[in-house]
């Protein structure tokens, strides 16, 4: 299966500043100042030379992620990322037109709806949506958001079939080859965490979570939940200290998801949910935190920390 990074930022939509764009320009002309750079080969196996966030962007829409084989679409949360994965369907797609995608939300906070209604797929005949929430009543909650006070479409005139589907807690969602099961997390107005296994690998998708103040059984619950998981999609907005200043506000830190994964036996942990207030610098030093943490207090564990950023692939 493939995981494809479309948005990965909280709270609201962060485009890059000028500014930030200037800082990145700048330290690449630092280095280039004693380089020899005389020629187009010379200058590509430079720029080569550099990691993808700087040279490029880590990214500023909200939530949205797909997992996928060649003939089944899952999609988790429908953040402003939603937008430029439906106009790449589109592309995909454009010789038939039939799209057949199922949606799982997290939750319903605006960061993870907003971009439902520029989903472009939505509004074609031949498109069959299905959504998927723990949550009650998510029709209506996508509903209200497109009421004509707040936007121009209503969800009844996207021409889409649109199914919706009630899920129990802790329950299993068989599609094709896919198992989709969830587990709610600490967040308000409750999240839910979605486990999918396809061949005998799994993905995690973990997303606004909060771990302090927890009992010991519903921790030891989400380390048997993120067991031996391939990848664990995690909410590492805050710094640890940021972490423990904002309690309750339902969102974890880079530190909190190593302890988690290593005691988990995960493979790989991605850092997503990035902070508005946080540009690639300060995301990519909370990175390299977490890779000294674990290093310093995991010595030995072979787990794989990185940024999830916006068009990153990976194939399990």
């Amino acid at each position: 299966m493939k995981v494809r990074f479309w948005g990965v930022r909280g709270s609201i939509p962060t485009p890059p500043t000028s500014e930030q764009i200037r800082q990145k320009v700048l330290r690449m002309l630092e280095k280039a100042a004693v380089r020899d750079i005389s020629s187009q080969a010379k200058r590509e196996a430079f720029i080569n030379e550099f990691e993808d966030w700087e040279v490029g962007l880590i990214g500023g829409n909200t939530s949205c992620v797909e997992i996928s084989t060649k003939d089944t679409l899952l999609i988790f949360d429908m953040g402003s990322g939603m937008k430029r994965l439906g106009d790449y369907l589109i592309k995909k797609h454009s010789s038939e037109g039939k799209i057949k995608a199922h949606i799982f939300i997290n939750h319903t906070h605006w960061d993870h709806m907003q971009g439902f209604p520029f989903f472009v797929p939505a509004y074609g005949p031949n498109s069959e949506l299905h959504f998927y929430a723990v949550h009650e009543n998510i029709e209506k909650r996508i509903n209200d958001q497109q009421d004509f006070r707040f936007f121009p479409v209503g969800l009844d005139i996207m021409l889409s079939k649109k199914y919706f589907h009630q899920i129990e807690h802790k329950s299993n969602v068989q599609i094709d080859d896919f198992t989709i099961t969830n587990l709610e997390l600490h967040h308000p107005g409750k999240s839910y965490a979605y486990k999918v296994t396809h061949n005998g690998k799994s993905a995690i998708y973990a997303t606004d979570a909060e771990y302090n103040n927890l009992s010991k059984e519903r921790m030891l619950g989400y380390i048997d939940f993120y067991q031996n998981a391939d990848l664990l999609i995690f909410d590492a907005q805050y710094s640890f200290i940021e972490e423990i200043q904002k309690v309750d506000w339902g969102h974890s830190s880079a530190l909190v998801g190593v302890d988690i994964a290593i005691k988990a036996n995960v493979k790989r942990l991605g850092l997503f949910h990035h902070a508005p207030e946080n540009d690639d610098f300060e995301i990519h030093k909370l990175l390299s935190i977490a890779q000294e943490y674990r290093k310093n207090n995991y010595p030995g564990n072979q787990l794989e920390i990185f940024i999830a950023s916006e068009g990153l692939e990976i194939h399990l």
